[in-house]
């Protein structure tokens, strides 16, 4: 005769889906939060004693029937079953937002953190219902059946005055006694770094749900961490503050400083909506068709930050921590992080397996952080064990194979293929060298080449990005082949007309060069002929050849240039006027002026005089041919000794120029006469500024390819206010003066043109030059 038999159950099964299924202190801690999450808290309060810790929450709480048909039914969710929220339908109306959690077994972490729990919970218009649970109880005796262990369960009119809760009526506190571990300050503050991240902390918009650490024996501590956050030097980490809300500045941090890849699926998820930015600049907006059927229902959304140089400075210091120790691109299923991806140690997108193959080609994990948010549909489930992960199965390789191809490895189209390549791009935190013409080129070639892919259509592109660089540029033509395939694929007839405007004035140039070039074989040809005949043969030869030099340079001269020198001239006549004003003032007061200041005032007109007129033959390129030649020398001492030697005989009457070098040499190409527009350029601000000092520091960075790196800083009335962002003053016509705004537009013209970088420091540089703080910095 056949038997019918059933299961029994060992009180070790405690053990099995307690501590040692859930083996993480902090992942303990979470899977209690997301409870308070699922049951509609809107606020939850983590409370640490000396030997207990409380976890309370104001969601809807629990009726008695609940605590028995639910909370004690083990590995039963409600939440699976749909049957969580049907008695609260009045109280909480219909659910918003999917659960975090649904597989009955969140509720043994509490045996992971300590061995006793007292559990206080009231729903509306109900008492507080209290279980008192001992889960070493269920340690004694493993032949012991699981069920015959009891628990005392009582109620209570209201919570108890020791249990610290958020504000409301409803909820469910568990306080937990007899830890099993210590946790000390440093535990502490690593649980809320930790916490920050367990709620997607890139979301935009106010937040519905708050976490509060209180730990009332760190009040101390937290204060005197508080006194050194306030004075802590750029060098020094930000200490974590335990007790408070949990907050999270990234977006702040990483807004408006890093290059950003965002992606979308739309509502009905059949296509992805892509879009890249760099430092604030939209670059493309594009669409495509989804390939990944089985992430359809998923609502996915992505985005996927890189931090250069710059921008890893700034986040450390805001942040407290290096971006790498932060962690990747985390991913978060129904508004929570799925642990560990994301973790410092986690490769679970496969970036630096891959960044192995080619550390100057790829991303790695160390390169970005971000963020992947789904819904947990089917096919996309936790691990029992919480610190696992996703359950891997095709449709996680799908996820894992969009992010790595529509995020990582277009971000790297980018980030490798053009900002890499301009090695000053690292140290930048805005978008200006991006604007250079050369990597305006490269930018068109990625969004033409895009807009050309089968399947992808172009929404939106910078049209100050991808645009016809000069003509100068040895960009030139590759940026107006990319156009012309952009226009072609687009249906853009306005930009194809730019392009065939374009490419008739490059014609032009181009015959009118070869005519310049036709006209000179042609006067070295006769000159030739004539070599023999008579010296004034030689002469005349040499005139046509120089005449014939000039068409070809001055039909190159652009308007920038001619308002560059047009500036200078000013400056130095208007030098030479107020010089005249002081010594006819003082003739009109009848000082006596004896010959010595006659000679030096006449010295002074005449030097600047001879400035006006240089000036004015570079302007026509005909002579002055040492100082606007280019030259190999070293930048450092021809600075100095301009400083020096140059510009303090004209330097603006109450204003006093030095300089500090410490032996610094970097030697290089370049153009003397542009070293001294930008000097005195910069005094002349200076002045203008009410100054009485104005200092050029001189150094050398360190690495393989050092750069001559210049910190000019003055004692005058610094940048106004109204002046944001404060790289605008370096834009055509805005002055920090009351001068034309031009000064600091062709500062930064040369800067650009010798391969350099600029950039105003809003920080004073000392006490006593409390001014202008500019940084120029010129490779090697």
């Amino acid at each position: 005769m056949v038997e019918r038999k059933a299961f029994r159950i060992s009180t070790g099964l405690k053990d099995l889906i307690g501590r040692d299924l859930i083996t993480d202190d902090f992942v303990a801690v979470f899977e209690l939060v997301k409870n308070s999450f699922d049951a509609h808290a809107r606020q939850v309060r983590i409370t640490f004693e000396k030997d207990a810790i409380t976890i309370a929450d104001n969601g809807k709480g629990m009726r008695r029937p609940d605590i028995l048909n639910k909370w004690l039914f083990v590995a039963y969710s409600a939440k699976r079953d749909g049957t969580e929220d049907q008695d609260y339908r009045d109280q909480i109306g219909e659910r918003t937002r999917a659960y975090a959690g649904a597989k009955g077994v969140g509720r043994f972490s509490c045996d992971r953190l300590g061995a006793r729990l007292e559990l206080f919970s009231r729903a509306r218009g109900g008492k507080v219902q209290n279980l008192d649970v001992d889960w070493r109880l269920y340690e004694q005796d493993p032949h012991e059946e699981f069920g015959n262990v009891e628990v005392d369960f009582d109620e209570a009119a209201d919570f108890p005055t020791n249990v610290l809760r958020p504000n409301g009526a409803t909820g469910t506190a568990l306080r937990i006694t007899e830890l099993r571990s210590e946790w000390d300050r440093g535990k502490l503050q690593k649980l809320k770094r930790e916490l920050t991240k367990l709620i997607d902390p890139f979301a935009q918009g106010p937040r519905q749900f708050g976490i509060e650490i209180s730990a009332p024996e760190e009040v101390a501590a937290d204060e005197s961490d508080t006194e050194f956050n306030k004075s802590r030097r750029d060098d020094q980490p930000l200490r974590t503050i335990v007790n408070g809300p949990i907050e999270n500045p990234i977006l702040d941090v990483l807004k408006q400083r890093t290059t950003l890849i965002r992606i979308s699926l739309s509502d009905d998820g059949e296509t992805i909506e892509s879009a890249l930015e760099d430092r604030g600049e939209l670059i493309y907006r594009i669409r495509e068709a989804n390939p990944y059927q089985g992430l359809i229902k998923t609502r996915l959304s992505a985005d996927v930050y890189f931090l250069n140089r710059s921008a890893k400075t700034v986040f450390a210091h805001r942040m407290g921590l290096p971006s790498v120790q932060f962690g990747s691109i985390f991913l978060f299923r129904n508004g929570f992080r799925v642990f560990p991806i994301g973790a410092e140690d986690d490769d679970f997108f496969g970036l630096n397996q891959r960044k192995q193959q080619g550390q100057r080609r790829f991303l790695g994990g160390r390169d970005v952080i971000g963020r992947v948010e789904i819904l947990g549909v089917s096919g996309f489930d936790e691990a029992t064990s919480r610190n696992q992960g996703l359950i891997i199965n095709p449709k996680v390789e799908e996820l894992i194979a969009c992010i790595r191809d529509k995020c990582v490895r277009r971000l790297e189209r980018y980030v490798v293929d053009i900002t890499w390549k301009d090695k000053l791009d690292q140290h930048v935190s805005d978008s200006s060298r991006i604007h250079r013409d050369e990597s305006s080129a490269m930018v068109a070639q990625l969004v033409s080449r895009l807009a050309a892919t089968e399947g992808v259509e172009l929404l939106e592109y910078n049209p100050d990005l991808v645009r016809i660089v000069d003509e100068k540029s040895e960009a030139f033509e590759s940026s107006l082949k990319a156009l012309e395939l952009l226009a072609e694929e687009t249906g853009d007839k306005a930009l194809l007309a730019r392009v065939d405007d374009a490419k008739l004035r490059i014609q032009e140039l181009q015959a009118a060069e070869a005519e310049a070039r036709e006209a000179e074989r042609r006067a070295e040809a006769r000159a030739a002929s004539a070599e023999s005949a008579a010296a004034i043969a030689e002469q005349r030869y040499g005139e046509e050849r120089e005449r014939n030099s000039f068409l070809v340079a001055a039909g190159s001269l652009d308007q920038d240039t001619i308002l560059n020198l047009h500036h200078q001239i000013i400056i130095h006549a208007s030098d030479v006027q107020q010089g005249v004003k002081r010594m006819m003032g003082k003739l009109r007061k009848g000082t006596n002026i004896d010959k010595d200041d006659w000679i030096s005032f006449l010295e002074h007109v005449s030097f600047r005089n001879h400035q006006i007129l240089t000036a004015a033959r570079f302007a026509t390129k005909g002579g002055y041919k040492q100082q606007s030649s280019e030259i190999e020398a070293d930048l450092s001492v021809y600075v100095r000794d301009y400083v020096e030697t140059i510009s303090t005989l004209w330097t603006p009457q109450g204003i006093s120029v030095h300089v500090r070098a410490d032996g610094v040499s970097v030697v290089r190409k370049f153009r003397p006469i542009e070293i001294g527009i930008v000097v005195d350029n910069l005094i002349s601000n200076a002045a203008k500024a009410q100054a009485d000092n104005i200092w050029f520091f001189l150094s050398r960075t360190k690495g393989a390819k050092p750069m001559l790196e210049i910190e000019v800083a003055d004692d005058g009335t610094g940048w106004p206010a109204s002046l944001k962002p404060r790289s605008r003053a370096f834009d055509k016509g805005v002055t920090s003066t009351d001068g034309s705004g031009l000064g600091l537009f062709h500062v930064k013209q040369v800067v650009d043109g010798l391969g350099g970088e600029i950039e105003v420091v809003d920080e004073p540089y000392s006490h006593e030059l409390d001014g202008a703080h500019l940084t120029i910095r010129f490779p090697s």
